[in-house]
């Protein structure tokens, strides 16, 4: 896959979501200081932050999706660091960690995570991470793509189904690229997402220093399952 072409897919397949936006920037209102957004991506939330006004360390692993970022986030005030959530260390403390999107199911190792949260956080910061809510529910059938057309190619992501595996969610996507003739290749994306709910990350957060202040609910709508924001602070 070209890096032109991993942009897109994350784009296309993550960068549409908006039902989380005002609780973020609520959060970041409250927090007063720099924001960490954990697994930044292209930059859906790091940039509607920045835009508001607010400084941002952007935490994304992956070298092009951060790199995307960086060049989006020219002149504003983002700065991009490229590591992983599990083994991160910031040179300054910031009041905000925000983990949107349910990046924390794909987290390989959360203790580490939070290890590493509660050392990036100044007295008085808070942790808020989203988890997956309503709306998860097994299917297999084919689901409305999600498209679009760049250049002479037209690249669709389709949900195939949401599978149960163990404790954890496989959710399984078909990426096709459409040329103009109507020819098309395309394959199949999966992801595992680990199981997680919130007494569970409570606890967890807990035994890494963490208080638990409050949960706040966003609804499904009609393309994305709920999600619940857990709020974990430090003691200022």
């Amino acid at each position: 896959m070209s890096d032109a072409e991993a942009v897109i897919w994350h784009d296309l397949e993550c960068g549409g979501y908006r039902a989380d936006l005002v609780h973020w920037q609520d959060l970041a209102k409250r927090q007063a200081g720099v924001v960490l957004d954990v697994g930044a991506g292209t930059g859906r939330v790091t940039l509607a932050l920045a835009r508001a006004g607010h400084a941002v360390v952007a935490l994304e692993r992956d070298a092009v999706l951060a790199r995307e970022l960086a060049r989006r986030a020219e002149g504003l005030p983002v700065e991009v660091v490229r590591a992983d959530a599990c083994s991160f260390t910031l040179p300054v403390a910031v009041a905000l960690a925000i983990v949107p999107m349910q990046t924390i199911h794909l987290c390989a190792d959360r203790d580490a995570f939070l290890r590493c949260a509660r050392r990036a956080l100044a007295p008085g910061g808070l942790l808020a991470v989203a988890l997956l809510g309503e709306g998860v529910e097994p299917f297999e059938l084919e689901l409305e793509p999600d498209a679009v057309a760049i250049d002479a190619l037209r690249y669709e992501s389709t949900p195939t189904a949401l599978r149960r595996d163990g404790s954890a969610v496989l959710l399984e996507r078909r990426r096709s690229r459409i040329a103009a003739d109507g020819s098309r290749t395309a394959a199949i994306d999966l992801i595992r997402l680990a199981a997680c709910d919130g007494a569970t990350l409570a606890a967890e957060a807990r035994a890494a220093g963490f208080e638990l202040r409050e949960s706040i609910l966003i609804g499904p709508t009609i393309e994305h399952v709920g999600a619940e924001i857990v709020c974990m602070g430090v003691p200022a």
